[in-house]
């Protein structure tokens, strides 16, 4: 059917273009033509106009009823010189709208042109020939064809078809109906086990291969994205999915078939790394997924975006009593990665060498914690180098063991994270710290996080401790993370604004590290910035982080807001910020934290440059 279709179509476009050929010598020799304008000048003759159109109407039948002659103008815009129709006739120059490029085709090209359009009975066809003088396109000879001829071959093939097609369903109808139902039951399983974003396997197959994995031969990692919510915040949803299955698919490039990569939920993606592939250690695959990430060019409606990724491995996951509880561990290394400054891997063996850095507790060791009243706070300087004292401190949380040893945030807080327990501690810190400020004159800076904030018990502690000590307030600052997860912002100006009213102050923490929202920033008039110190400790090292922070110091002091660096950990560092006017400084070479509040006496283990 299509065959013959076909070459009906080509014979009507021969004799077309044998006739248009005829015309287009008779225009040519008859005339004396230069351009354009001389084709149209000698169509505006409307003796010569009416002979030609006369000559073309006898062509005209019922499958063809447009014919007529085009010429560009000065101003390259097509204008009817002629029209042979009968019927809907165009006038002498009448402009020609042009919406298919094979008109602008044939003048680059000096070739006849051929616009086809079909559907199920009836062809449409424009031919398009060009009038040439002196190997330039000067008109355009077109004609519009319309034939039933489709109809007629369906018509008289129709009977055979039919025949073919009750043929093929009276043998495969068995067959066909075995196959879609094998289709539908992988079509369902690969839906119940695969993340529609990503194309990975998701939490569902995990649950699925659970009883049939065995942890002798796997390491897990669990990756992370870092800063996603703030990607997300910054360029919308649309981009942050976009980064999601782009990471997705870096991941699945860098690992082996053996391998296997869930999505375990948000920007959360569990790994288990087959160990009996040799060659191929955990460090080495999470390692190169690391690079790829932080390499990889995430550029999304012309928005350059850097992303990178975090990694906890727990290489020994048969050790642990169950699958969770190895999980559970990889998640813990997950969130050492992050707090020590992201883009890294951090392994569970490595930690179990020095107990001091990672002591995994429970939700109950904080509990307990709590009820025996050995929650501690550490305070550390934060210095101003142009005057050269402490302006504040910052209040860091610490639990003291019954044994007497001083635990460390990371070893406790992901286990209580929005949980009950963690909202009972943040009440604890304030209650430590405003016992401090009312025994001292100094300023102190408290970590929250964006559920403290919308916390109603939280948010009485601290409205009960303002209206009783009106003067607290002015000497708090409230620390806020720019990367937590803040859903709603709205919500977050409501509560800050409520400091606002007591005349706390607040403050941008780990601001410069992600994507930072500023629209946000300079909504709730932050009074600080304080810049990620993953940006600060290399500064002395990396010039782009150089330029990001002096970038970020410009901004802040175009919105009267003052900075500070944490990380401080060199005089090289030190010396660097100084350079670029930065206001306060914080970190190990001013002073580490210390349970008591620092004097200047007591800070710098190596006296800074003048």
């Amino acid at each position: 059917e299509q065959d013959i279709f076909s070459r009906v179509q080509e014979n009507k476009i021969k004799q077309i273009a044998y006739l248009f050929k005829n015309i287009e010598e008779d225009i040519v020799t008859t005339h004396i033509l230069k351009d354009s304008q001389s084709l149209a000048d000698m169509f505006s003759d409307k003796n010569t106009r009416e002979q030609y159109e006369k000559s073309l109407s006898l062509l005209l039948t019922p499958s063809i009823k447009y014919m007529y002659i085009l010429s560009k103008d000065s101003k390259d815009r097509f204008r009817f010189l002629l029209d042979a129709s009968k019927s809907d006739k165009a006038n002498f120059y009448q402009k020609f709208d042009v919406e298919n490029p094979k008109y602008e085709e044939l003048y680059a090209t000096s070739k006849p042109q051929v616009i086809k359009q079909k559907d199920m009975e009836n062809l449409y066809l424009t031919y398009l020939y060009p009038i040439v003088v002196k190997h330039e396109v000067i008109g355009i000879l077109s004609v519009d064809i319309t034939t039933k001829i489709h109809k007629v071959i369906a018509k008289v093939i129709k009977p055979l078809e039919t025949f073919f097609v009750v043929l093929i369903i009276f043998i495969f109808l068995l067959m066909l109906m075995s196959i879609l139902q094998v289709f539908h039951y992988f079509r369902t399983r690969k839906k119940i086990f695969t993340d529609p974003l990503t194309q990975l396997f998701n939490r569902n197959y995990l649950v699925e291969i659970s009883p049939m994995l065995n942890l002798n031969h796997y390491s897990i990692a669990m990756l992370d994205l870092d800063r996603f919510k703030v990607i997300n915040d910054t360029y919308g949803h649309k981009t942050g999915d976009f980064v999601l299955s782009t990471s997705a698919q870096v991941f699945k490039n860098s690992i082996r078939e053996s391998d296997i990569l869930i999505r375990y939920g948000g920007e959360e993606f569990l790994l288990f790394i087959y160990k009996r592939d040799e060659g191929e250690s955990a460090n080495k695959i999470c390692e190169r997924i690391r690079k790829n990430i932080d390499s990889y060019s995430f550029n999304y409606e012309n928005q350059e975006i850097s992303v990178q990724v975090s990694i906890g491995v727990h290489e020994s996951p048969s050790q642990e009593k169950n699958l969770n509880e190895a999980i559970k561990i990889a998640d813990k290394m997950l969130y050492i990665a992050k707090t020590e400054g992201r883009n890294r891997v951090v392994f569970y063996n490595d930690r179990l060498k020095n107990r001091d850095h990672f002591n995994t507790k429970d939700i109950n060791f904080v509990k307990l914690a709590l009820e025996e009243n050995r929650v501690l706070c550490y305070y550390q300087p934060i210095y101003d180098p142009i005057n050269k004292k402490i302006h504040k401190y910052e209040a860091l949380v610490r639990i003291q063991s019954s044994e007497g040893e001083i635990i460390p945030p990371a070893s406790f807080l992901p286990n209580i994270k929005h949980t009950n327990i963690h909202y009972k501690l943040t009440k604890r810190i304030l209650s430590i710290v405003f016992d401090k400020l009312k025994h001292s004159e100094d300023f102190i800076s408290i970590n929250m996080n964006f559920s403290d904030l919308i916390n109603k018990d939280i948010e009485n502690s601290i409205i009960e401790i303002f209206q009783a000590n009106k003067e607290l307030a002015s000497r708090v600052t409230f620390e806020i993370l720019e990367s937590d997860e803040i859903d709603n912002i709205e919500l977050l100006k409501e509560k800050i604004d409520l400091l606002y009213s007591f005349g706390a102050k607040v403050s941008i923490d780990d601001f410069g590290s992600g994507y930072s929202n500023f629209r946000t920033i300079l909504d709730i008039e932050a009074k600080y910035i304080k810049i990620d110190g993953t940006l600060i400790k290399n500064i002395d090292k990396n010039e782009k982080d150089f330029k990001v922070v002096k970038s970020i110091i410009h901004f802040a002091k175009e919105t009267n807001m003052k900075t500070i660096a944490e990380f401080v950990h060199s005089k090289e560092v030190y010396d660097q910020l100084k350079l670029i006017e930065i206001d306060y400084m914080q970190g190990y070479f001013i002073s580490k934290p210390t349970a008591k509040l620092s004097t200047t006496a007591d800070l710098f283990n190596e006296p800074p440059s003048s």
